[in-house]
Protein backbone atom coordinates (compact mmCIF):
# COMPACT_ATOMS: atom_id res chain seq x y z
CA UNK A 1 0.00 0.00 0.00
CA UNK A 2 1.41 3.51 -1.01
CA UNK A 3 1.81 5.77 1.69
CA UNK A 4 1.60 9.75 0.79
CA UNK A 5 1.23 12.90 2.70
CA UNK A 6 -0.01 15.59 1.34
CA UNK A 7 -0.70 19.16 3.30
CA UNK A 8 -4.11 17.80 5.05
CA UNK A 9 -3.39 13.96 5.40
CA UNK A 10 -2.25 11.04 3.98
CA UNK A 11 -3.23 8.88 0.99
CA UNK A 12 -3.02 5.39 1.36
CA UNK A 13 -3.73 2.87 -2.43
CA UNK A 14 -5.31 -0.65 -1.48
CA UNK A 15 -4.18 -3.58 -3.20
CA UNK A 16 -7.66 -4.17 -4.05
CA UNK A 17 -7.63 -0.65 -5.99
CA UNK A 18 -4.83 -1.40 -8.24
CA UNK A 19 -5.90 -4.79 -8.61
CA UNK A 20 -9.21 -3.65 -10.08
CA UNK A 21 -7.04 -1.11 -12.45
CA UNK A 22 -5.03 -4.10 -13.84
CA UNK A 23 -8.31 -6.19 -14.49
CA UNK A 24 -10.33 -3.28 -16.48
CA UNK A 25 -7.13 -2.94 -18.19
CA UNK A 26 -6.80 -6.70 -18.85
CA UNK A 27 -10.30 -6.69 -19.67
CA UNK A 28 -9.72 -3.55 -22.84
CA UNK A 29 -7.13 -6.23 -24.69
CA UNK A 30 -8.10 -8.00 -27.40
CA UNK A 31 -7.76 -11.48 -27.76
CA UNK A 32 -8.32 -12.21 -23.97
CA UNK A 33 -11.59 -13.95 -22.92
CA UNK A 34 -10.98 -14.14 -19.36
CA UNK A 35 -8.69 -14.34 -16.01
CA UNK A 36 -8.49 -17.05 -13.63
CA UNK A 37 -7.54 -17.32 -9.84
CA UNK A 38 -5.43 -19.79 -10.44
CA UNK A 39 -4.69 -23.51 -11.81
CA UNK A 40 -6.05 -25.03 -8.53
CA UNK A 41 -8.75 -23.44 -8.80
CA UNK A 42 -10.19 -24.92 -11.77
CA UNK A 43 -13.08 -22.86 -12.41
CA UNK A 44 -12.74 -19.73 -14.57
CA UNK A 45 -13.85 -16.16 -13.42
CA UNK A 46 -15.53 -13.66 -16.24
CA UNK A 47 -14.87 -10.22 -16.44
CA UNK A 48 -17.80 -8.94 -14.65
CA UNK A 49 -18.74 -5.14 -13.25
CA UNK A 50 -17.84 -6.42 -9.91
CA UNK A 51 -14.85 -9.32 -10.35
CA UNK A 52 -12.26 -7.51 -12.21
CA UNK A 53 -9.76 -8.59 -9.33
CA UNK A 54 -10.29 -12.15 -10.39
CA UNK A 55 -7.04 -13.99 -11.46
CA UNK A 56 -4.93 -10.74 -10.41
CA UNK A 57 -2.41 -11.29 -7.92
CA UNK A 58 -0.47 -7.82 -6.51
CA UNK A 59 2.74 -7.49 -4.32
CA UNK A 60 3.51 -3.97 -3.48
CA UNK A 61 6.82 -2.57 -1.96
CA UNK A 62 6.86 0.72 -0.91
CA UNK A 63 5.82 2.10 -4.49
CA UNK A 64 6.61 -0.71 -7.08
CA UNK A 65 4.54 -2.90 -8.00
CA UNK A 66 4.57 -6.90 -9.27
CA UNK A 67 1.30 -8.20 -10.91
CA UNK A 68 0.79 -11.78 -11.92
CA UNK A 69 -2.06 -11.63 -13.94
CA UNK A 70 -3.60 -15.46 -14.92
CA UNK A 71 -5.57 -15.01 -18.53
CA UNK A 72 -7.70 -17.15 -20.86
CA UNK A 73 -6.59 -16.35 -24.90
CA UNK A 74 -9.21 -16.59 -27.35
CA UNK A 75 -8.34 -18.75 -30.32
CA UNK A 76 -6.99 -17.49 -33.26
CA UNK A 77 -4.55 -14.61 -31.61
CA UNK A 78 -1.22 -14.59 -30.90
CA UNK A 79 -0.10 -15.60 -27.14
CA UNK A 80 2.72 -13.64 -27.15
CA UNK A 81 1.21 -10.56 -28.84
CA UNK A 82 -1.86 -10.65 -26.43
CA UNK A 83 0.30 -11.60 -23.60
CA UNK A 84 2.39 -8.48 -24.37
CA UNK A 85 -0.37 -5.91 -25.04
CA UNK A 86 -1.40 -6.79 -21.05
CA UNK A 87 2.06 -6.10 -20.31
CA UNK A 88 1.40 -2.53 -21.99
CA UNK A 89 -1.79 -1.57 -20.91
CA UNK A 90 -1.43 -3.01 -17.38
CA UNK A 91 1.61 -0.95 -16.66
CA UNK A 92 0.45 2.23 -18.34
CA UNK A 93 -3.23 2.32 -16.70
CA UNK A 94 -1.22 1.62 -13.18
CA UNK A 95 0.97 4.33 -13.89
CA UNK A 96 -0.77 6.84 -15.09
CA UNK A 97 -3.90 6.59 -12.25
CA UNK A 98 -1.10 5.58 -9.61
CA UNK A 99 1.77 7.08 -9.78
CA UNK A 100 3.14 3.34 -8.10
CA UNK A 101 6.16 2.34 -10.53
CA UNK A 102 5.14 -1.17 -12.18
CA UNK A 103 8.55 -3.55 -11.53
CA UNK A 104 6.70 -6.39 -13.58
CA UNK A 105 3.65 -7.50 -15.23
CA UNK A 106 4.25 -11.51 -15.11
CA UNK A 107 1.27 -12.76 -17.80
CA UNK A 108 0.42 -16.40 -17.37
CA UNK A 109 -1.67 -18.11 -20.35
CA UNK A 110 -3.41 -21.04 -18.64
CA UNK A 111 -6.40 -21.72 -21.19
CA UNK A 112 -7.06 -21.25 -25.38
CA UNK A 113 -10.87 -20.49 -25.59
CA UNK A 114 -12.70 -21.59 -29.21
CA UNK A 115 -14.96 -19.51 -30.96
CA UNK A 116 -17.15 -22.38 -31.00
CA UNK A 117 -18.49 -21.73 -27.75
CA UNK A 118 -19.13 -18.33 -28.45
CA UNK A 119 -20.82 -18.95 -31.43
CA UNK A 120 -23.18 -21.22 -29.47
CA UNK A 121 -24.33 -18.25 -27.14
CA UNK A 122 -25.11 -15.86 -30.02
CA UNK A 123 -26.69 -18.43 -31.47
CA UNK A 124 -28.98 -18.72 -28.57
CA UNK A 125 -29.08 -15.10 -27.94
CA UNK A 126 -30.57 -14.79 -31.93
CA UNK A 127 -32.93 -17.65 -31.71
CA UNK A 128 -34.16 -15.81 -28.37
CA UNK A 129 -34.62 -12.12 -30.46
CA UNK A 130 -36.01 -14.09 -33.04
CA UNK A 131 -39.12 -15.59 -30.74
CA UNK A 132 -39.70 -11.96 -29.40
CA UNK A 133 -39.73 -10.37 -32.65
CA UNK A 134 -42.41 -12.88 -33.93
Amino acid sequence: MENETFEFGQVKISDDVVMIIAGIATSGVKGVSTTRTGVADGITNLFSKNNYSKGIKVEINENTVVLDIYINVEYGYKINEVAKEVQLSVKKEIETMTDLQVAAVNVHVLNIVQEKEKDKDKDKDKERVDLIEQ
